[in-house]
C-alpha cells in the first residue's frame, strides 16, 4: 500500500511541473494575442482619423472587422491547439504510472 502511494506521488509530481509549464505558456500565448489585438486596434484608429468621407471609413471599418474575426479564429485554434496537447501532457504521468500500478496488481 504504501509502495502504491509512493507511486502515485512520484506521477503527480511531474504532472504538477508540467501544469505549470503549460499554464505559463497559455499565458504568454494569451498576452501576445491580447498584445497583437490591442496594437491593431491602435493602427485603425489612426487611420480612421485620417479618414476624408463616409464610405472611406465604411471601408476601413469593414476591412478591419474581417480582419479581426479572421484573426480571432487563428488565435482561439492555436489557444485551442495548446490546450489539447497540455491537457495530454499533464494526464500522461498519471496515466502511465496507473497503467503500470495496474499491471503490477494483476500480475500479482
Amino acid at each position: 500500500m504504501s509502495s502504491d502511494a509512493e507511486t502515485a506521488q512520484r506521477a503527480f509530481d511531474p504532472t504538477f511541473e508540467m501544469a505549470k509549464t503549460t499554464s505559463n505558456e497559455m499565458l504568454l500565448k494569451t498576452i501576445a494575442a491580447l498584445q497583437a489585438n490591442a496594437e491593431a486596434g491602435f493602427t485603425h484608429l489612426e487611420a480612421l482619423v485620417a479618414v476624408k468621407s463616409p464610405s472611406e471609413f465604411f471601408e476601413l471599418q469593414t476591412a478591419f472587422l474581417r480582419k479581426q474575426i479572421e484573426k480571432s479564429a487563428e488565435q482561439a485554434k492555436a489557444l485551442q491547439a495548446l490546450m489539447l496537447r497540455a491537457t495530454e501532457d499533464v494526464s500522461k504521468p498519471i496515466k502511465d504510472a496507473f497503467e503500470k500500478a495496474l499491471k503490477v496488481h494483476k500480475a500479482a
